[in-house]
């Protein structure tokens, strides 16, 4: 038997990365294909931490300096990395490889991408990818690219709370993240592609569909070793 394929969809807040791994999943089960969705953080012990600490409903210990309330703090960065990344493996673990080793392909909204992207912020960057070394490699890593002000915008109307990463100076940087991070693994012989997710949510699902398909079709995803944004689709591309 097969072993199934392992996409993960990347993206900033507010760019899309639910809807468009939900359409991706159902479309490939319409192709005969058995697909499972998965997500990170998980509801596994690690990951239910991480979305206390996103969430701003989980602090750490008081201040030694002043006991009051008030000076509550949250989790550090290098703590939360850490949790991810055990969150990463357990999920792995128990969940994604049996389902691959059965022939199941999974999609992951989120990834590592986003541990790079998003804790390198606070940490440096090779300690985060170092941390999560023993997680296996996607066979497709596909990057929802939406200019920061639109992310912003969705996350204001659809969200009742800002999230840690969510205020537009961290947005900014961790989309810069997401872009630099992309150019290291491509350079490293990653599949990574970057998509441009500021258009209508059908053709942006085109799009993924094309990926796929190259991915399932052996084709090579480079272009004169590079991997430039997907911004069309061809007209003769099946929905």
């Amino acid at each position: 038997m097969a072993i199934g394929k392992f996409i993960a969809i990347e993206g900033i807040d507010g760019s899309g990365l639910t809807t468009q791994a939900d359409l991706l999943k159902r479309w490939l089960e319409k192709q005969g294909r058995m697909t499972y969705l998965t997500k990170e953080p998980t509801d596994g012990p690690a990951g239910a931490i991480i979305r206390l600490t996103l969430s701003r409903r989980l602090i750490g210990a008081r201040s030694r300096l002043n006991s009051s309330a008030s000076q509550s703090i949250g989790l550090d960065p290098a703590t939360i990395a850490l949790l991810f990344a055990a969150d990463r493996i357990d999920h792995l673990t128990g969940d994604v490889r049996p389902k691959l080793d059965k022939g199941i392909n999974v999609i992951c909204d989120r990834y590592w991408l986003s541990s790079f992207a998003y804790q390198a912020v606070d940490l440096d960057l090779e300690w985060v990818r170092q941390i999560n070394s023993k997680a296996i490699t996607p066979d497709l890593t596909i990057f929802l690219d939406i200019p920061v002000e639109i992310a912003r915008k969705r996350i204001d109307t659809h969200r009742w709370h800002v999230e840690l990463f969510e205020d537009l100076d961290k947005l900014i940087q961790v989309r810069e993240n997401y872009l630099a991070c992309i150019r290291k693994l491509q350079a490293e012989g990653h599949k990574v592609v970057p998509v441009d997710a500021n258009q209508p949510v059908e053709l942006v699902h085109r799009l993924l569909q094309k990926l796929v398909k190259a991915l399932f079709s052996g084709t090579d995803f480079l272009s004169n070793g590079q991997l430039e944004l997907i911004n069309k689709v061809d007209e003769t591309s099946e929905g």
